[in-house]
């Protein structure tokens, strides 16, 4: 969200199950990822750094094998890290899910899988339809194979019986306030908006033409502000936004500037930007902004659907998070070793405080980030890479 003053967003630890896990044959040494990224999920794994770099190369790994099974023509349908650290993959029949196996994956045959899902929630915002105002968010959840529905308190009972009724659909009630939207220009730096607002710059890059920009949240350059870096100088101005429907928008970088291909973490180091993707859900993943710092979590869900306070119209396609977030990260650049995840749209709107380069670990904590792959195909975006 744009904030007056300093706002945040919340964490929960990731991974219970990380000590669990086997170093894979191949596992880097700990120096092959960025030491700020090992230092913060170790923290808030209690583990070592090297078993985080452990825990970051074996995602790494199970993910590429996912890959090229996909590749050579396999179809799936959803992927998942469990709490074991396994990648589940969702398979259509017996002899899928034996190539599945023989590449180290985990298959399950049988759940409705992603397909599937994405169709339910398309059919629960028809149920909701002009109801809008009684919902807070409504998508898949993958690893329980369910739509879920959060509810204002206080929801009218016809509408969630209605919801209930429909198979594979969980209602939910969520936060009595609901979720809220949460510059050389570098990714996860204050993005100053003139007049008197802020977020957090995401993520560089070049348009076809050439044109330099940025990618970040909608909602943060609504009516094209002017948009100063940390030191007050001019960097560039919004020029573009779908916010609400989605919450994705563009800055032009003012020419004598320059994107670069590094995240900063905001604890006096980079992660580098070597590419980008919708990594599987489970997968570790961290964020820069400029209310909360560096702070880390999981994916946990693709394709929900937002009602933020005080919105008429729903926000659609919205990745969910565990990493911990408030107002004014709000654009902030989500990566997941060094692969650009998103950027911060939003969370609960209920007065939790992160803390600055740590997050929070308490139950329940979540936050929406607009995956920035849709983002870069909607404006016909390349990203800045180190």
């Amino acid at each position: 969200m744009r904030i007056r003053g300093p706002v945040m967003l919340t964490l929960l630890s990731v991974c219970a199950g990380i000590g669990a896990l086997a170093a894979p044959a191949t596992a880097a040494p700990a120096n092959a990822y960025d030491q700020t990224m090992l230092e913060t999920l170790a923290a808030q794994l209690r583990v070592s750094p090297l078993q985080a770099a452990q825990k970051l190369d074996h995602e790494k790994n199970l993910i590429s094998s996912l890959e090229n099974i996909r590749t050579r023509g396999l179809h799936t349908d959803g992927a998942y890290f469990d709490d074991a650290g396994a990648l589940v993959v969702n398979a259509a029949d017996a002899g899928s899910a034996q190539a599945l196996r023989s590449a180290g994956l985990t298959p399950r045959v049988g759940a409705r899988g992603e397909n599937a899902l994405n169709a339910l929630a398309a059919t629960v915002g028809t149920v909701i339809g002009g109801d809008v105002g009684q919902v807070q968010s409504w998508g898949p959840e993958l690893a329980a194979d369910q739509v879920v529905v959060t509810v204002q308190p206080g929801a009218d009972d016809a509408l969630v019986r209605r919801l209930s009724a429909l198979p594979g659909v969980a209602v939910r009630t969520g936060v009595a306030n609901g979720n809220t939207t949460q510059a050389d220009v570098i990714p996860g730096q204050i993005m100053d908006l003139d007049p008197g607002t802020n977020c957090s710059l995401g993520f560089p890059g070049t348009t076809s033409d050439g044109d330099n920009v940025l990618l970040t949240a909608g909602h943060c350059v609504e009516g094209n502000p002017d948009i100063l870096n940390r030191n007050g100088v001019h960097i560039g101005r919004g020029v573009a936004t779908e916010f609400p429907s989605v919450d994705m928008g563009l800055m032009d970088i003012d020419d004598e500037d320059t994107g670069r291909g590094y995240v900063d973490t905001r604890k006096g180091t980079t992660v580098r930007i070597t590419g980008s993707s919708k990594a599987p859900v489970g997968t570790t993943l961290c964020k820069a902004g400029n209310t909360t710092g560096w702070t880390c979590g999981k994916i946990t869900a693709y394709n929900q659907t937002v009602r933020y306070s005080g919105e008429s119209v729903a926000t659609t396609g919205l990745a969910k998070s565990t990493v911990c977030t408030e107002g004014g990260d709000s654009g902030g650049a989500y990566i997941a070793g060094n692969t650009a995840q998103g950027m911060t749209s939003g969370g609960p709107n209920d007065g939790h405080d992160c803390g600055w380069n740590q997050g929070s670990n308490a139950t329940g904590s979540y936050s929406y980030y607009q995956p920035v792959v849709d983002a870069a195909s909607n404006y016909g975006v390349t990203l800045t890479r180190s």
